[in-house]
C-alpha cells in the first residue's frame, strides 16, 4: 500500500471493494480471536450462529468443517507441525504488516513523497502481502473449507485493490513510480494484475481467476482431508466412527471402546438415546480438550496434551453425528458430520478391562453450541 492520500473519481471501486475485503479478512481473524481471546464467547455469540445456519443444508454444511487436524496428533509430522507454522506465519504477519504501515504513515507525516526503501524495497504493497501471511497463518491454525475460501477470495481482493492504488500512484508520481514498478514486486507475484494495458483493473478477468483459484484450492483441502483421515488413529466398526485425538495405537483404541460397551449399561443407555450414526472420542485421562464436550469442569478452556500420558485410563465421549446422510457409514461419517451431539462420558481402566464411571457430558463445548472440529 503506497498510495497517495487524495481521492479520485476513479477510486470509486476501491470504495466498495476495500470494505469488502475488510469483511472477508474477518471471517478469518474471527477464527483466530477465538483461539486466543478470552472474550471467545462474546465473540461466537455473533458468529456461531451464522455458523449454525451453513450447517442446515447439507449442500453448505461441508464450509464449516475442517480439513486438517486441529485436536488430534496424527503419524504425519509435517501435520503435526502444520499449527506451529500457523503460528510463526502469524506473528511474522502481524508484525511485517505494523512496521510496513508504521513505514508508510511516518513517511506521509513527513511529506517525504514516495516511499520505495526499507519493505517497500522488497514489495511494493507491503502491508496486503503482510495480511496475505497473517490468513495463511490463521488458517493452518483453524483450517475450515470455510476460512479457506475467504482466504483466496481475500487474495484476489487485495490484488486488485493494489492495482487500483497503483493507477493512483502513477498519476500522483509519474515515471518515478513506474521505474519503482519496474524493479519491485508486487504484494504476490503469482497472482495477475488483471489489467489491461491502460492499467484499468479488469473485474471480469480477476473474479474467473479467483473462480478458478478457489476451486483448486478447495479440491486441494479435500484431498488434505483425506490424507490426514489415514494418518489419525481411527476404527469405523457398524454405524460408528471411533477416533483418537492422542497418538494412540489401534489395539489401544479398539481395548478401550470395548471396555466401555462390555458394560451392560452403557449399550443400554445408547439404545435408549437411538444413537445413530455415533463418533466416538477416545481420550486420554490426562489430557484435555477444549474443542470436544467432555470435561465436566465449568469455564475450562484451552488444550493440554502431555505426550507422555498414562496409557491405562481413557475417557470415552458418545456423540450422535450431526449429519444429513443418516445412512452414512464409516469414514463417510467423519466426511459428512458438521457436529455432534453428546450423549455419554465414560471413563475406562483398559489395563483392568472395566468402566470406572459413567457421567452426563456437557452438552456442548464451554463456547456455545458451535460446529467444532471432529479430528
Amino acid at each position: 500500500m503506497n498510495a497517495p492520500s487524495r481521492p479520485e473519481n476513479s477510486a470509486t471501486p476501491k470504495r466498495l471493494l476495500k470494505p469488502t475485503a475488510w469483511i472477508v479478512y474477518l471471517v478469518i481473524g474471527f477464527e483466530i480471536l477465538f483461539m486466543i481471546s478470552p472474550a471467545a464467547l462474546y465473540f461466537y455469540s455473533l458468529y456461531g450462529p451464522a455458523l449454525n445456519v451453513l450447517n442446515r443444508w447439507e449442500a453448505t454444511a461441508w464450509l464449516t468443517q475442517f480439513f486438517l487436524p486441529h485436536i488430534s496428533t496424527t503419524r504425519s509430522p509435517v501435520l503435526n507441525a502444520l499449527p506451529w507454522i500457523g503460528g510463526v506465519f502469524a506473528v511474522i504477519g502481524a508484525a511485517w504488516f505494523l512496521a510496513s504501515a508504521g513505514q508508510l504513515y511516518w513517511n506521509k507525516f513527513r511529506q517525504k513523497g514516495l516511499v520505495t526503501t526499507g519493505l517497500y524495497a522488497f514489495s511494493r504493497h507491503p502491508q496486503y502481502t503482510a495480511l496475505a501471511l497473517l490468513g495463511l497463518g490463521t488458517l493452518l491454525m483453524w483450517p475450515r473449507f470455510l476460512v479457506l475460501i475467504a482466504y483466496v477470495a481475500m487474495l484476489f481482493m487485495y490484488r486488485y485493490l493494489a492495482a487500483l492504488e497503483e493507477r493512483r500512484c502513477e498519476a500522483e508520481f509519474g515515471q518515478a513510480y513506474r521505474d519503482y514498478q519496474a524493479r519491485t514486486p508486487p504484494i504476490l507475484p503469482f497472482i495477475p494484475h488483471s489489467a489491461d494495458r491502460g492499467g484499468h483493473p479488469r473485474i471480469g478477468l480477476g473474479a474467473l481467476g479467483a473462480v478458478a483459484s478457489i476451486i483448486a484450492a478447495l479440491l486441494i483441502g479435500f484431498g488434505l482431508r483425506e490424507y490426514t483421515l489415514s494418518e489419525i488413529t481411527a476404527v469405523y466398526p457398524n454405524r460408528a466412527a471411533v477416533l483418537s485425538p492422542a497418538p494412540l495405537s489401534e489395539e489401544e483404541l479398539l481395548a478401550a471402546y470395548r471396555t466401555a460397551l462390555k458394560n451392560s449399561e452403557v449399550p443400554q443407555l445408547l439404545a435408549r438415546f437411538g444413537a445413530d450414526p455415533l463418533v466416538v472420542h477416545v481420550v486420554p485421562r490426562d489430557w484435555h480438550l477444549a474443542d470436544l464436550p467432555i470435561d465436566l469442569e465449568p469455564g475450562r478452556g484451552g488444550h493440554h496434551t502431555p505426550a507422555n500420558f498414562d496409557r491405562r485410563y481413557y475417557k470415552i465421549l458418545f456423540s450422535q453425528a450431526r449429519i444429513h446422510e443418516k445412512r452414512a457409514a464409516g469414514k463417510d461419517i467423519v466426511r459428512s458430520a458438521y457436529g455432534v451431539d453428546s450423549l455419554l462420558l465414560v471413563e475406562v481402566d483398559i489395563a483392568a478391562g472395566k468402566v470406572t464411571a459413567i457421567e452426563t457430558p456437557p452438552a456442548h463445548v464451554v463456547w456455545g453450541d458451535i460446529p467444532t472440529p471432529l479430528f
